[in-house]
């Protein structure tokens, strides 16, 4: 993250070649754009959402995307509800490029993309009015990588997360207590906090790199919330085994009558 108090009224410059790849070592840092060579601004990856993007909506999370190499594109899905009112928002892609959306509740996925024309990380605001009609968060279904999430906690009334095969490292659902269903498989994460997710039945969180502590604390979660019948996967990869306290969890999990798989 750019330092703003040293850089302030300074933007971030990236130069590319002819292929549209970025330039290694060429980040500068000045007010205008360079005149010399194909040069893009890198918009800081500061994961609070600033008051003007945000416009005043009740939901505004930040993703650090990076498009596909090959076609510069960037996207995910959204599953609606389908019953109820339009979910409705804004899609800031860039400072200046935004996209204003209000989809019928009908059950269907509705697929947003945008052209950024490179792959380097860029800070994208999605900002929701209503997030409870989304039924699902396929934020790993649309082209290139997501990175890094923040701000999930203002997305309480969804109902599922998909986030495959992005680059998560790092998942903070505290507090979201409508969604009842976690996928995030082969991203390489390590460290998740699902405190106060009390309707989670179904967890896959398999072929990560998950911390003893992420995983106990998944375990004692679920067990603490006291439902049954679930279903949960912390198998695979390089997730670590549960601890005496986290095995005493999935114990009980087992005796609710849930499925539950960790690595030995």
């Amino acid at each position: 993250m750019f330092n703003n108090n040293q850089r302030k009224g300074l933007k971030a410059w990236v130069r590319y070649d002819g292929n549209k790849n970025a330039v290694a070592g060429s980040l500068i840092f000045q007010k205008d754009k360079p005149k010399v060579g194909n040069w893009k601004e890198y918009m800081d990856v500061n994961l609070c959402c600033p008051a003007t993007p945000s416009g005043g909506y009740e939901c505004c999370i930040a993703i650090q995307g990076v498009a596909e190499s090959e076609t510069g594109l960037y996207g995910f899905t959204i599953e609606t509800r389908n019953s109820g009112p339009n979910l409705t928002g804004t899609i800031h892609w860039t400072s200046t490029q935004s996209e204003s959306f209000s989809l019928v509740s009908n059950g269907d996925d509705y697929d947003f993309e945008y052209n950024f024309g490179d792959s380097i990380p860029h800070t994208i605001y999605l900002c929701i009015d209503n997030p409870s009609q989304i039924l699902d968060f396929e934020i790993g279904f649309g082209p290139g990588v997501a990175q890094s999430i923040s701000n999930l906690q203002q997305l309480e009334g969804f109902g599922e997360w998909d986030g495959d095969d992005m680059a998560f490292t790092s998942l903070d659902f505290t507090g979201l207590t409508s969604f009842n269903e976690l996928y995030n498989i082969d991203t390489g994460l390590q460290h998740i906090n699902i405190t106060g997710c009390v309707n989670l039945d179904a967890v896959e969180l398999t072929g990560n790199a998950l911390t003893q502590a992420s995983v106990d604390h998944v375990l004692i979660t679920l067990d603490n919330n006291g439902l049954t019948g679930g279903y949960l996967d912390l198998s695979g990869g390089t997730n670590s085994a549960p601890s005496v306290a986290g095995s005493a969890a999935e114990a009980s999990l087992l005796l609710k009558a849930w499925s539950v798989s960790v690595n030995p």
